[in-house]
């Protein structure tokens, strides 16, 4: 299971930054304006794709990277470097995002949108699309939008542990051990976690698409 809350005292101990990222660290302490910018540059996308996909609303998205960043913000001289900046920003950024599913569910608000409510440019849950160089012929196009939407409605299918799991491994990129400690799960169970939940997933695109590895999104 996953935690309900996040312990922002879990990563008090230090186990090894680079040089550059200790110096990083050290002038988000200071409260360094530039620092804050940078890492709102660096982490604000990542963070926002992520919660689209698990929310499937570009508005509740926008809230949980809000919240994530005060969050941090709050909470920087507390990181030591048990893990990386990036894999504690994202512990963050999840728990804000399962603890938004669950106040959604609770007052029965989740709601998914229109697929055509995203603003010209954007896909339904307000991420740019990315078009090859010079465009997309519409049939491609047609098809393209078509496989995110058989993706995301077989995301929300998925129980919160395997949809958080399949986002940040397939999605974002994660490594098995990143995702262990932003899990708090050893990695042998993030492997099976994903097998199955990969398998299930598959099991919806194949009622919907001609099936591509889950990978290649």
């Amino acid at each position: 299971m996953l935690p309900r809350e996040i312990s922002y005292t879990d990563l008090s101990t230090a186990d090894g930054l680079s040089t550059e990222e200790t110096l990083f660290v050290s002038r988000l302490r200071a409260n360094e304006d530039a620092a804050y910018d940078e890492l709102v540059r660096v982490y604000h996308a990542g963070i926002f794709h992520m919660a689209c996909r698990m929310l499937n609303d570009p508005g509740e998205a926008a809230d949980v990277t809000q919240d994530t960043f005060v969050k941090v913000f709050r909470n920087i001289g507390r990181f030591r470097g048990q893990c990386s900046l990036k894999t504690w920003i994202f512990k963050i950024a999840l728990s804000e995002t399962l603890n938004r599913l669950r106040w959604a569910k609770r007052r029965f608000r989740h709601r998914t949108l229109p697929l055509n409510d995203g603003p010209s440019g954007e896909d339904d849950r307000g991420v740019p699309i990315q078009l090859q160089a010079g465009g997309l012929e519409p049939e491609a196009a047609l098809r393209k939008k078509e496989r995110e939407d058989a993706v995301q409605a077989g995301l929300e299918k998925l129980t919160r542990p395997h949809r958080s799991i399949v986002v940040l491994r397939d999605i974002q990129g994660f490594s098995y051990e990143e995702i262990s400690q932003i899990l708090g799960i050893s990695i042998g169970t993030v492997k099976s976690r994903l097998a199955r939940a990969r398998d299930e997933l598959k099991k919806h695109l194949a009622r919907h698409l001609s099936v591509r590895p889950v990978g290649s999104w």
